[in-house]
């Protein structure tokens, strides 16, 4: 599909002007209804209409980079590249898989059929939803944004989107150039302040998925509520980091280093905070204070790899933690107001868990750039610790080391959104593993075909053939659940019930066909007197 250009009669417009993303609370109403209008027209159900959609957006993402990555850049001093690598190369990867498989999507999955049911079709089909409804959030602003309009898409929904609002200058390009690209009939990017966003959720939608805090998140599973509005909710906590005595120390030190400070350390699914090994404390310690310094300089203040606080706000919180635990440093704690600037930071609470566990740092997620630490004997010590955060269930856990028992220990006896083993964030670039929190950390998935079934119904399907049905070989047994029920009726009833009846009923369709095609060939053989064994 082509890019609506800025002159398009097929534009929407809004109190007789032009829509750019900007409305008032009084226009909320009428944006929803004009939306949901436009669904009832079914034109998102076809495929030609998705392919069509998320073609037009992976042209909005090839020619519109350069002001998604300067927008990015000037909300969070994110550099180009950074911006590029984990958010529009991100969200291209998603389009590029959703045109690759949306056929195989799309179609009906075959199911096995009950005794009870026999003959018949019994198949699952995805229905898209509807109206959806996507909240963005500010710290990956076109990603976490644009990421899951991709699935929506390929589902065949209308969305409404609005962005994170803190990183205004990234929400702005978005209202401005998705609503250019993409149907504006049927996908609308929309700005505003809290009274807008109070005055969308207010509206009814098929679906809401919502990428922030838990705060707001319960304001707007509260909200969603109302209508009873299925939500998926993806939220954050404290995201542990483990390190075992067994771990290769530069290899842990890189990779921990590179999660918790990427993006000035404002990532969901960054290590909040790092159990280390007594054994190994010191030697990682050093050799962590050493990654640093080679990825970040001497000042990371004056690389352009090293990011920025959103707002005044989250620099005031983040500098009155570095204030409270001063004695704690091991390097950084510095901080400029004028930048929204805080120099990655390393806290070494040494070896009593339970005053790390009550430390003002630990109460919350951090979203900075600091890494409180604590020393740990036992692997048993770690487990429970983890499983007593105060935030409840991480998004992501990380475990560093090589040692089988206590990987096992890790996976079989934590729970958190997702885990990776000797690696950090990485998890969420692979589109066929969900992304998604539990507990705490939020509810539902998405990512690749994850997407996808996020913001569609799974409709069951049964289908069934008078013909067959009132055939004099069917007829009988299947009238047997009607009443009035003699003793045979009762039996007929009670042994096509049986389960155990169920693999004869679903014999393997290839297995037939293929043994159909073997007793035409020895039919054909037998005719022309020809015989493969002799009697």
């Amino acid at each position: 599909m082509a890019a609506y250009p800025p002159d398009s009669k097929s534009r929407y417009k809004t109190a007789g002007r032009e829509f750019d993303g900007q409305i008032e609370p009084e226009e909320v109403k009428k944006l929803v209804s004009d939306v949901r209008e436009a669904f009832g027209k079914d034109k998102t159900l076809s495929k030609e209409w998705r392919i069509g959609q998320l073609k037009a957006f992976d042209k909005m993402l090839d020619e519109c980079t350069e002001e998604f990555c300067e927008a990015m850049h000037k909300d969070l001093h994110k550099s180009h590249f950074e911006g590029y690598v984990t958010e529009i190369a991100l969200i291209k990867a998603e389009i590029h898989a959703a045109i690759k498989h949306l056929d195989q999507w799309m179609t009906p999955v075959k199911k096995p059929n009950g005794g009870l049911n026999a003959p018949c079709w019994s198949t699952t089909q995805r229905d898209p939803l509807g109206v959806v409804l996507i909240l963005g959030a500010w710290n990956y602003p076109i990603q976490l944004s644009l990421a899951p309009m991709v699935g929506a898409i390929a589902a065949g929904n209308c969305v409404i989107m609005k962005p994170g609002s803190y990183a205004v200058e990234s929400s702005n390009v978005m209202s401005r150039i998705v609503n250019r690209y993409l149907d504006p009939e049927c996908i609308r990017v929309v700005e505003g302040n809290r009274k807008v966003t109070g005055a969308i959720l207010e509206e009814k939608f098929d679906k809401i998925f919502f990428t922030g805090s838990g705060y707001v998140g319960r304001i707007v599973l509260t909200a969603a509520a109302k209508h009873l509005t299925p939500c998926a909710l993806e939220l954050g906590g404290k995201s542990p980091v483990i390190v075992d005595a067994s771990a290769d120390i530069t290899h842990a030190a890189e990779r921990i280093a590179w999660g918790t400070f990427l993006n000035g350390g404002q990532t969901c699914v960054r290590p909040d905070f790092l159990m280390v090994h007594e054994k190994v404390a010191d030697e990682f310690i050093d050799k962590f204070q050493a990654t640093v310094k080679k990825f970040y300089g001497e000042d990371p203040q004056k690389t352009e790899y090293f990011g920025r606080c959103i707002n005044d706000a989250a620099f005031n919180r983040l500098s009155d933690l570095v204030k409270a635990h001063q004695d704690k440093i091991v390097f950084g704690g510095k901080t400029d107001a004028s930048e929204k600037y805080i120099s990655p930071t390393m806290f070494d609470f040494g070896s009593d868990i339970e005053a790390f566990s009550k430390a003002e740092v630990m109460q919350d997620e951090i979203f900075g750039p600091l890494l409180p630490t604590v020393r740990y004997g036992k692997t048993e010590d770690v487990i429970q610790f983890v499983r007593a955060l105060p935030t409840g269930k991480p998004l992501a856990l990380y475990a560093f080391g090589t040692d089988k028992r206590f990987i096992n220990e890790v996976k079989t006896r934590t729970s958190s959104g997702g885990l990776c083993v000797n690696d950090v964030l990485m998890h969420l670039t692979n589109h066929d593993l969900p992304f998604g929190g539990v507990g705490s950390s939020g509810m539902g998935a998405y990512h690749g075909k994850y997407s996808f079934d996020c913001f569609t119904h799974e409709k069951a399907v049964l289908q069934k053939s008078p013909l067959l049905d009132e055939s004099i070989f069917l007829k009988f047994a299947l009238g047997a659940r009607f009443p009035p029920y003699d003793s045979t009726k009762k039996l007929i009833v009670k042994v096509f019930g049986d389960p155990r009846l169920d693999p004869l009923i679903n014999f393997p369709i290839p297995f037939l066909r293929n043994l159909a095609k073997l007793l035409v060939v020895l039919a054909v053989l037998r005719i022309f007197g020809i015989h493969l064994v002799k009697v």
